[in-house]
């Protein structure tokens, strides 16, 4: 388990982390950036990345992959590396926290290793998934894909504390049952810390609205699933910012038209009225993604020497990587520009 956080921190140490996150922001792709890449194909792309950021990591991979395989790969390879950097340029607290959100990432490995594992994907492809930026380095992953069953790798984890909840994909748990019970042994071991400075309270409320994000995502989908209120409540994480459990159970408990209007009272709310009532989910996720990162950018701006510049670099940073790969796959796939475009977040 997490261990309470209770040291403070000098401002030095902020000042330091934030001036370096500073400089690494600027080399982000600028937004208007997306316009040119959705008329290009895939080697065109390639050719773009080369000049960016991605260069390294296109130039290291070009000798095994190709095309998508490419992309996919170097994408990946270089948040690992990005998000391995912010660790190895911080440090007292700053580095403890930074660690402690990148333990998100083991969970994004495991629970893609054992989906890959049982639908049948090459070791190639789900390695091209992983993002190793958290406790489980690149060799431990390279050793969970190496075993050939699920009974296998869950046995990796034995003396793990979420160990007993892997076991159960080996009495007949539903995948996604599992990965929800994953997330919430995450969030919930950050989010019910206790905030002993101004510092861990800043943390932990981003923590708490992420995980507003998640189970409303939940409800969402399964209401519109017409999944039972109390089967919705079982994947609920608690600790959450506005969307705590009681206020959860409400939600799950109205039919659609009236979750719809009772969100009116969220944060998470603003510019998504029509995106949360008509758009298919997937298109209500990224809308989700996108209004919480402004709302990370905008209170960084209020606090500059704390976590949060960090945090909302680590956001976007991510949300470059996912519309990258997007835009990549909806070229290699055939698929309409607009359609891209619209599944896109542009913060």
């Amino acid at each position: 388990m997490i261990s309470k956080i209770i040291r403070k921190t000098k401002i030095s140490e902020w000042a330091y982390i934030v001036a370096r996150v500073r400089v690494m922001k600027r080399k982000l792709i600028p937004k208007e950036e997306y316009a040119k890449l959705l008329n290009m194909d895939l080697n065109e792309i390639i050719r773009y990345l080369e000049e960016t950021e991605y260069k390294k990591e296109i130039d290291e991979l070009a000798y095994k992959y190709s095309g998508m395989d490419l992309i996919d790969h170097a994408l990946s390879l270089n948040l690992s590396r990005t998000y391995t950097k912010l660790i190895n340029i911080s440090k007292g607290l700053p580095r403890e926290l930074i660690v402690l959100y990148l333990r998100k990432w083991d969970f994004w490995n495991i629970k893609n290793i054992i989906r890959g594992k049982m639908f049948g994907f090459s070791n190639e492809e789900i390695e091209a998934t992983l993002v190793p930026a958290g406790e489980l380095d690149e060799e431990f992953l390279k050793s969970l894909l190496a075993r050939d069953t699920v009974d296998e790798i869950v046995d990796a984890f034995k003396g793990k504390p979420f160990h007993a909840i892997l076991e159960k994909l080996l009495h007949g748990a539903k995948l996604s049952e599992v990965e929800d019970e994953l997330d919430k042994f995450y969030y919930t071991s950050i989010a019910s810390l206790s905030a002993e400075s101004l510092d861990t309270k800043y943390f932990i409320d981003f923590i708490r609205m992420e995980i507003d994000i998640v189970n409303i995502k939940t409800i969402i989908r399964l209401k519109r699933e017409g999944v039972p209120a109390d089967e919705i409540m079982s994947r609920i994480v608690p600790y959450g910012y506005q969307l705590i459990e009681d206020e959860a159970r409400k939600l799950a408990a109205m039919d659609l038209e009236e979750l719809y209007k009772a969100l009116e009272n969220y944060w998470f709310i603003d510019d998504l009225r029509e995106a949360i009532a008509t758009h298919p989910m997937s298109k209500v996720e990224n809308a989700l993604m996108g209004v919480w990162a402004q709302r990370t950018i905008r209170k960084s701006n209020y606090y500059p020497l704390s976590v949060l510049p960090v945090l909302a670099y680590m956001l976007l940073k991510r949300i470059e990587v996912d519309n990258l790969r997007l835009i990549a796959r909806g070229k290699a796939s055939g698929m309409d520009v607009e359609e891209i475009k619209e599944q896109l977040v542009i913060v």
